[in-house]
């Protein structure tokens, strides 16, 4: 069997602009098109050495999942800005205005999880709806870790107001054409 090249008309790759981020559900949910980007996650493996002589070994540690950012516009009548910052007042946050206040605005993670909502990136694939060979990025236990309005205001900028949003989560399922991949969110055989 012959591999495909890029003569075939019907091979085609992913476009980074191919997207949906998914954040939240039902009347909680940021809507999908005020997302104007998102990152990928990225996983570190650790690792431990070993010298012997004038030899240096290396052993594979632990693993972690670094953050994962995105920025969406503000739209106006969506009340984005508020949906992410109600986000996070309900996983615990409140502003120290009275003793009473600093006693009780204690930040949980169950809490800043269950406010964030699922959090999901699909990369689209082919096909008129883009959902044929799509790959998800299910993100477990999100939370806000940095929110940002990183704009100034000025007369001089027609540009829209935008949000960055730092989440931080445990680790991610990962499906194609959603079949969980063995080892990222079903169990290995064997």
């Amino acid at each position: 069997m012959s591999e495909k090249f890029w003569s075939d008309s019907s091979l085609e790759p992913r476009r980074n602009f191919k997207f949906l981020l998914t954040i939240g559900t039902g009347d909680k949910q940021i809507p999908t098109w005020v997302v104007k980007n998102v990152t990928l996650p990225k996983i570190t493996v650790e690792e431990g050495t070993h010298k012997f002589l004038n030899h240096t070994f290396y052993f594979p540690g632990t693993v972690s999942y670094n953050t994962v950012s995105f920025t969406v516009i503000d739209a106006i009548d969506k009340s984005v800005s508020k949906r992410i910052l109600e986000s996070f007042v309900q996983g615990g946050y409140q502003i120290p205005s009275a003793e009473s206040n600093v006693e009780t605005s204690l930040i949980t993670k169950s809490d800043s999880v269950s406010s964030l909502g699922t959090v999901s990136i699909s990369h689209l694939g082919s096909g008129k709806d883009g959902y044929d060979k799509e790959l998800s990025f299910d993100l477990t236990n999100a939370w806000i870790k940095d929110l940002e309005f990183p704009q100034g205001l000025s007369y001089d900028s027609q540009d829209p107001s935008e949000i960055k949003v730092e989440l931080r989560y445990d680790f991610f399922e990962f499906k194609s054409d959603a079949v969980k991949l063995p080892g990222f969110g079903s169990t290995i055989a064997g």
